[in-house]
């Protein structure tokens, strides 16, 4: 046994590579969902939220990320989307980050949309990207006021007043939830959103920006959070449709467990070679 753990130690690096590469692809492959009662408090927050949005209510949604913030962004604004569909909620979505956040808003929500049957312009929109030139602050401000005034088109270029969800929504008061999703929201959201007008706020944010913002999930001026990857996996988990977010939390979760393993392996096979060199000696 002692002189097989000692082979351990020589192993060929690639041996690794090959199973670390295995252990990736087999949940990205095989849909591995995770347990419903392991959501966070706040990606619970977030959902209960938007259950707490009555049928006739409307939800705000900026998506400002783009390829840069992808690889998680994409799922939190998926599975909240999915959630909205799944509860016939109708939605507006602006983009505040930059030029390119409407079309990977419009590539991710599109699909979903077509599938729960929604018709855009009835049931959702999407406003595009809202460019300032002194900050975040005075356009948010601004879509709180009168939203018509910032977006005077869609990213089709129809007239904002021309669309029939557009005429329900003129200020922050005739939306009953705002959910920011980039790599690193905002905290004049909660100043102007939450603390002028009293509308809930929620965020889905990149893994490592989130210590940022426990805060405000502390304090309640944040209604609820998504988390990277697995903020998103465990949301899909609530409402019971696993899908982009649950892969790829589980491929890293895998991943994760193949270095232990590794580390685990490799200790033993150092181990067992220094016992055999003192037998030698």
């Amino acid at each position: 046994m002692r002189r097989w753990l000692a082979r351990l130690h020589t192993l060929n690096p690639r041996w690794l590579y090959l199973a670390t590469a295995i252990l990736l692809i087999i949940p990205l492959v095989i849909l591995i969902p995770m347990p419903r009662g392991s959501a966070s408090r706040a990606t619970r927050g977030l959902y209960d939220a938007v259950e707490a949005v009555p049928a006739d209510g409307i939800v705000m949604i900026d998506s400002s990320w783009d390829q840069g913030s992808r690889s998680e962004n994409a799922a939190q604004l998926e599975c909240v989307v999915r959630h909205l569909c799944q509860r016939r909620i109708r939605f507006v979505v602006t983009s505040l980050g930059t030029v390119f956040s409407p079309e990977f808003a419009q590539k991710t929500i599109e699909p979903i949309a077509a599938q729960a049957g929604y018709v855009y312009g009835r049931d959702w929109v999407n406003a595009g990207y809202v460019q300032s030139a002194s900050g975040l602050a005075p356009v948010i401000s601004a879509l709180a006021l009168d939203f018509h005034t910032i977006r005077q088109a869609d990213v089709r270029g129809t007239p904002i007043g021309d669309l029939p969800l557009m005429k329900e929504v003129r200020t922050i008061r005739d939306v009953r939830l705002v959910y920011v999703v980039t790599y690193a929201p905002s905290p004049e959201w909660i100043s102007f959103i939450t603390g002028q007008f009293g509308t809930p706020v929620a965020f889905g944010c990149m893994s490592m920006m989130a210590p940022n913002y426990y805060t405000y999930i502390d304090s309640k001026q944040l209604c609820g959070m998504l988390i990277g990857n697995r903020g998103a996996a465990e949301y899909e988990a609530l409402i019971r449709h696993p899908a982009l977010g649950t892969r790829l939390s589980m491929a890293a979760s895998f991943g994760n467990a193949a270095i232990i393993l590794a580390a685990i392996v490799g200790n033993l096979g150092m181990w067992a070679a220094r016992r055999a060199g003192r037998r030698g000696a």
